[in-house]
């Protein structure tokens, strides 16, 4: 079960802006968004404030810890919560793991900068191997950016 973001928490867990706050984005089906903060939280959470948000109405984590636990990295829903709960924040990367997730119509929050991924590849996101590694690679190459720059 998700907690709702209140503005207290969301600002306790931004306080320290020295650090660049990510929010990672999906549509909720699996729980993609949340396979992302937390392979970032395990890479690389001294240098990012990382969070979670779907578009649905509710979000099917059972995947995500499940694959998760497979890779031995730590799975909680603490930072994840329905996009509405985020409209009204700031971020410095957005990053959308699918088109479907901001074709849904809903309000986004601010960003300085925006990162389209597409787990999918322009199909059906059903092979969890194949999209961790993908999103393993692409937070990879997130970082080597990122702290090289």
């Amino acid at each position: 079960m998700t907690q709702r973001l209140t503005d207290d928490r969301f600002e306790a867990a931004l306080k320290q802006r020295t650090k660049p706050s990510v929010l990672f984005l999906c549509d909720g089906k699996k729980g993609y968004s949340l396979v992302a903060q937390s392979i970032l939280n395990h890479k690389a959470d001294t240098y990012f404030n990382c969070l979670s948000a779907y578009t649905n109405e509710d979000c099917n984590i059972e995947p995500a810890c499940r694959t998760l636990k497979h890779y031995n990295i730590d799975c909680t829903d603490k930072h994840l919560d329905p996009i509405d709960a985020y409209t009204n924040h700031d971020f410095d990367y957005l990053i959308a793991l699918s088109p479907s997730s901001v074709q849904s119509g809903k309000k986004l929050p601010r960003y300085e900068k925006f990162i389209p991924w597409d787990i999918t590849e322009g199909g059906e996101a059903e092979d969890q191997e194949r999209i961790v590694k993908y999103i393993n690679d692409q937070i990879n190459y997130f970082l080597s950016v990122y702290l090289y720059r």
